[in-house]
């Protein structure tokens, strides 16, 4: 039993040890971009929420560097770490990095890797909570991140703000 405690207490300081560099470094990214993603995966994501927020009658997501950096660690850290757990976004808030943000939110999902964006999408919008991070008036960029574990499977973090 120790020795599950102290492997549950080595990965949290793994996480915690990831956010602290993630903060430091997402302080050269620009809060907001007038370009969508060039990266296909992350251009689909970005684009079906601003489809679902479109049919929904809320503004279109702007495409966030530094929200983009902030959702790829996190991706990474959880295929790393083999867990799907949220990232502590009120730290993030009051961080420098995020200074002049009013709002963070986020969706993850993990699933084969072959799961299409459609396939994410769907998933989101079927979950309440999800649902309502897409289409939170508050939040008017996004960045997105994703990773693929040793397993095959896609890790994908999307990260919402408003600014």
């Amino acid at each position: 039993m120790k020795v599950h405690h102290l492997l549950k207490r080595r990965v949290a300081l793994v996480a915690v040890a990831a956010a602290i560099a993630l903060g430091a470094s997402a302080c050269g990214f620009a809060n907001t971009s007038a370009n969508p993603p060039s990266d296909a995966t992350q251009n689909g994501v970005f684009q079906a929420m601003n489809a679902d927020r479109q049919a929904n009658g809320i503004p279109p997501l702007q495409w966030s560097p530094k929200l983009t950096n902030t959702a790829g660690s996190w991706a990474a850290n959880e295929s790393a770490v083999n867990n799907m757990y949220h990232q502590d976004l009120t730290a993030l808030l009051y961080s420098d990095t995020y200074s002049g943000w009013s709002t963070l939110g986020e969706n993850l999902i993990v699933g084969p890797g072959n799961m299409s964006v459609a396939q994410m999408e769907q998933a989101w919008m079927n979950s309440p909570g999800h649902r309502a991070n897409i289409l939170q008036r508050a939040f008017n960029a996004v960045g997105i991140g994703y990773t693929r574990g040793p397993d095959g499977r896609i890790w994908v973090v999307v990260d919402f703000g408003g600014v």
